[in-house]
C-alpha cells in the first residue's frame, strides 16, 4: 500500500470514529455535544484523533482505541471528578497555585504554579483533587485560547514551574504520578509545549532524577531547568506585561515569609501593587469583567474562596 492510500484509509477511518465518537459524549438529555471537547482544538474530534495517533506512532488501531477511553472519561469520569472542586474550595480556596496568567506572542496560554504558594497537606494532596484542578484549568484555556487568526492546530501551553517553597511530599507516590500523568497525557495529548523550571534546589533534582523515567519520552523532552533570566529564552516570545508580571511574581515568592497578598494569590491585592492573579492585561480581559468571556473559568480559589 503506497503512502497515499493510507493516508486515504486514516482518513475515512477517522471520519467513521469521529461521528461515533461525538454521537457517544453528547450530553444526556440535552443533545448538546460535551464542551470539554473544544479542547482539542475544533468543534469535532479531529485534532484530537491526531493528537492521539501521533502519540501512538500512526498505529491507527490503538489511536482509535485512546480516542474511545478519550471520550469516555470526558463523559463519564471528568463529571464526577469536577463536582469535587467546590467541595474542596470553598475550604481550602489556595489548596493549588497553578494558575493561567496570560498569554504568550502567539496567543498560547502561559501558566503558573509555585510550591510556596500551595496551601496543600499530604492528605490532601490526592490524584482526584490533583487531576481536578488540573482539568479545570486545561478547559479554561481551551476556551479562551487566542491564538493566530487562521491558524490551524490544536491548543498547547506553556507551563512555568516555580520551585520556591519546593517540597518533596506531594511526589513521594510514585503511583499517584503514574495514575496522574497516564490521565492526563491521554486526555490532553499533547497538549503542554514547553515545561520551564525555575529556583530549582538540589532536592528538586533529586525528585525529579526518581520520577524522570515514569513521563514518556516526548515529555522529558519539553522540560528545562533555566535560571530565572534564561525564562524567555525558553518560553519563547512574550508580551512586556507577562514578562515583568512572570519576574515580579517569581522574585516575590523567593521572599519568606510570603506577604499576604502573595499567600493569598486567588484574591485581588489592596491598592495599586502587584497582583498575582495574572498579569495586567489578563486581569483586565479575563478577571474584571462581568461577565466572562464564554467559557472562561477562573482559578477554583477564586470562584468559591472569595
Amino acid at each position: 500500500m503506497d503512502p497515499e492510500e493510507i493516508l486515504a484509509q486514516i482518513r475515512e477511518t477517522e471520519r467513521t470514529m469521529v461521528r461515533e465518537m461525538m454521537n457517544q459524549v453528547e450530553m444526556p438529555g440535552s443533545g448538546i455535544k460535551d464542551p470539554s471537547l473544544a479542547m482539542y482544538g475544533r468543534a469535532d474530534l479531529t485534532e484530537g484523533y491526531w493528537r492521539l495517533l501521533s502519540d501512538c506512532q500512526y498505529d491507527i488501531e490503538e489511536g482509535l482505541r485512546l480516542l474511545k477511553a478519550a471520550c469516555q472519561w470526558h463523559a463519564s469520569v471528568r463529571p464526577k471528578i469536577e463536582a469535587l472542586i467546590p467541595k474542596v474550595y470553598a475550604e481550602k480556596p489556595g489548596l493549588f497555585s497553578l494558575r493561567h496568567i496570560g498569554f504568550d506572542g502567539e496567543g498560547r496560554p502561559i501558566l503558573y504554579h509555585c510550591f510556596a504558594q500551595d496551601h496543600a497537606v499530604d492528605a490532601d494532596w490526592t490524584v482526584d483533587a490533583v487531576v481536578a484542578h488540573s482539568v479545570h484549568i486545561l478547559e479554561s484555556c481551551g476556551r479562551c485560547s487566542r491564538h493566530k487568526e487562521g491558524e490551524e492546530r490544536g491548543m498547547t501551553v506553556k507551563l512555568i514551574i516555580d520551585c520556591s517553597g519546593f517540597t518533596a511530599a506531594p511526589f513521594q507516590s510514585h503511583d499517584t504520578l503514574t495514575k496522574l500523568h497516564q490521565t492526563l497525557m491521554l486526555i490532553y495529548p499533547n497538549v503542554l509545549e514547553c515545561i520551564t523550571v525555575v529556583n530549582y534546589t538540589q532536592e528538586a533534582r533529586i525528585v525529579w532524577s526518581s520520577i524522570v523515567d515514569l513521563l514518556d519520552d516526548s515529555l522529558q523532552g519539553k522540560v528545562k531547568f533555566c535560571p530565572v533570566r534564561e525564562m524567555e529564552e525558553h518560553i519563547g516570545a512574550m508580551s512586556h506585561d507577562v514578562l515583568n508580571w512572570l519576574q515580579t511574581e517569581i522574585k516575590e515568592n523567593s521572599r519568606s515569609p510570603l506577604t499576604t497578598s502573595q499567600r493569598q494569590f486567588w484574591k485581588a491585592p489592596a491598592g495599586c501593587e502587584h497582583d498575582p492573579r495574572g498579569s495586567h492585561k489578563f486581569i483586565a480581559d479575563f478577571l474584571g469583567k462581568k461577565p466572562l468571556p464564554p467559557g472562561f473559568q477562573h482559578h477554583p480559589g477564586i470562584m468559591y474562596g472569595n
